[in-house]
């Protein structure tokens, strides 16, 4: 985990002298609520008109406080603490550097927080805590009869309207930051760290926190950065977001705790994994979802912020990563004519034996620029392994003959065959790839598409149930429709991918010893449609790369958008 320290003109509340105070270091509380629609215009927050009579001692009267804010004071005092953070008095809301400085350092904020508060009943910064300023609606309440103590078990009211604090997007980064944290309910008060859970409640059905859902940063299973971000981003989109326009910045502290300071996050997507983190579906694809723009914030097709706030879950393969078939690049800031490369700024993370996998992949002519022969009549997948490690070396090497570190914008714009040249827009990432045709055809029975070649032989499938595209190619009544499908990079299914052993023979790759590899390789195709000049993400699928190799495949560019 990467070191974080607190912003710099960090402000918190002091309870006692009820004010705002700057302080570059201090022990203090932090606030986790459900902002809400803001029902009383005249609750006080932090503007450039107000801050400086918020910092006048008693300048945060208690009338003119969310009730929650208030409660989470009168807390502090009964615990000890003397500072408070709560977003909306601690951030100058209407000055941009202040708020994005704050943001930016939300992960520090929580991370080195004593305790969070987690107001996790109410619909708004209005309602209060329960318990607090108004009594919860059930105890539980303990009797002797004859001898015997008698305990009521109070349960939490299933999908109560006013559970809200954990449906929304914000909230999830400030609980799984946090070191420790008290929850206040409608039915109790419970306390949780990484290791405890205890309860108010004597007898309490919630003994264990669900491990699925967990809270901590980072799991044993994740195996990598990159791992805790996948599972992170799962929970979080599965939220919901008031403002779209808060798809980043509701995740960045997570992001920022995770991967070290040279690594940014290419909206959304974190640049050191970027070929990766390309691979992402939604779950049930309820919407087909173009790009979009909110208040001002991007939303690409081909970024998983395109889904977030639509409680759509973004899901990741469990598969074994190899290697990218293209170079991305966006926009160069210093040099307008061109664009730069987003995925060869850092050596990859590729999981063991891509070289050999690569290799296989190279001799099949998905990378244009490098030629490598592979025979399963007469090589063994020792000796194609030996031949490609002592031609490159690693895959730093490997890449960097594969791929120019720019690219002209003219020479894109020259080639976008029939299509009327755009000029390139913030957004937007371009590359030389592979594409071709084919089919989808909604498998029988169940969710979900078959990809299919220009013979109807079943060649791969899209990820994801993909309803809506799902609907879409079903009410088309055209089997023989082809989409455009371009080729991003090199994975390998398990032999325990639910493959007839007629068809994992037929699949795999084996040498002349008859060895095999122990995963079946596929490649990871995106599926686009053309809006003018520029390509949207439609989809993610994968195909086996014995099939893709087959296939009428040709070289252009694909500006996405």
């Amino acid at each position: 985990m990467s070191e974080i320290s607190l912003p710099e003109g960090f402000r918190v509340i002091d309870v006692i002298e009820r004010r705002i105070v700057e302080l570059d270091e201090c022990s203090f509380v932090a606030l986790s609520y459900v902002w809400g629609v803001d029902q009383r215009l005249s609750l006080l927050t932090a503007l450039r008109s107000t801050i400086e009579d918020m910092k006048k001692e008693g300048g945060l009267l208690a009338s003119q406080l969310p009730r929650t804010i208030e409660d989470a004071i009168t807390v502090c005092i009964q615990l000890g603490h003397r500072y408070l953070w709560a977003d909306r008095l601690c951030i100058i809301q209407d000055d941009a550097d202040d708020k994005s400085n704050q943001i930016e350092a939300m992960g520090a904020v929580y991370l080195s927080a004593d305790l969070v508060l987690i107001a996790a009943y109410g619909d708004s910064m209005d309602y209060g805590i329960p318990g607090v300023s108004h009594p919860r609606n059930l105890v539980q309440r303990s009797e002797v009869i004859h001898g015997l103590r008698i305990t009521n078990l109070v349960r939490e009211v299933e999908d109560d309207p006013l559970s809200v604090w954990d449906t929304r997007g914000w909230t999830y980064q400030e609980a799984v930051l946090s070191r420790r944290r008290l929850y206040f309910t409608n039915t109790r008060v419970f306390f949780e760290c990484e290791h405890s859970v205890f309860h108010e409640d004597q007898f309490n059905p919630e003994t264990n926190r669900d491990e699925l859902i967990s809270t901590r940063l980072t799991q044993p299973g994740d195996r990598s950065q990159f791992g805790s971000f996948v599972r992170h981003l799962k929970h979080y989109t599965s939220r919901k977001l008031t403002y779209r326009s808060d798809a980043y910045n509701a995740l960045f502290g997570i992001y920022k705790s995770l991967y070290d300071e040279e690594s940014t996050l290419v909206y959304g997507i974190p640049q050191r994994d970027f070929d990766r983190a390309l691979l992402w579906f939604s779950d049930s694809g309820e919407r087909l979802v173009k790009p979009s723009e909110s208040q001002g914030v991007l939303l690409p097709s081909w970024s998983w912020s395109s889904h977030a706030g639509l409680s759509d879950q973004v899901r990741y393969q469990e598969t074994a990563f190899y290697g990218t078939f293209v170079c991305w690049y966006s926009l160069d800031e210093a040099c307008p004519e061109r664009m730069k490369s987003l995925n060869t700024c850092f050596e990859p993370s590729l999981d063991n034996n891509w070289d050999l996998h690569m290799s296989i992949a190279c001799s099949e002519n998905c990378i244009e620029n490098i030629s490598f022969s592979f025979s399963r009549a007469v090589d063994s997948f020792l000796d194609v392994r030996q031949r490609f490690n002592s031609r490159w070396g690693d895959c730093f090497a490997f890449i960097k003959e594969a791929w120019p570190s720019t690219l002209k914008i003219t020479e894109l714009q020259r080639n976008q065959n029939d299509r009327i040249a755009e000029p390139i827009r913030p957004g937007v990432i371009a590359a030389r790839c592979q594409t071709t045709s084919l089919r989808l055809v909604p498998r029988p029975r169940k969710s979900g598409l078959d990809i299919r070649n220009s013979k109807g032989e079943w060649v791969g499938e899209i990820c994801g149930d993909e309803m809506a595209l799902r609907e879409e190619v079903i009410s088309d009544h055209d089997t023989n429709r082809e989409h455009d499908f371009i080729a991003l990079s090199l994975s390998g299914l398990d032999i325990t991918h639910p493959l007839s052993k007629e068809s994992e023979k037929e699949k795999n790759y084996h040498d002349r010893r008859f060895n095999a590899l122990s995963r079946v390789l596929v490649v990871n195709v995106l599926m686009i449609a053309w809006e003018g000049a520029f390509a949207q993400r439609r989809a993610l699928g994968w195909i086996f790369l014995v099939d893709w190799a087959k296939l009428k495949r040709r070289w252009t560019y694909v500006p996405l958008q």
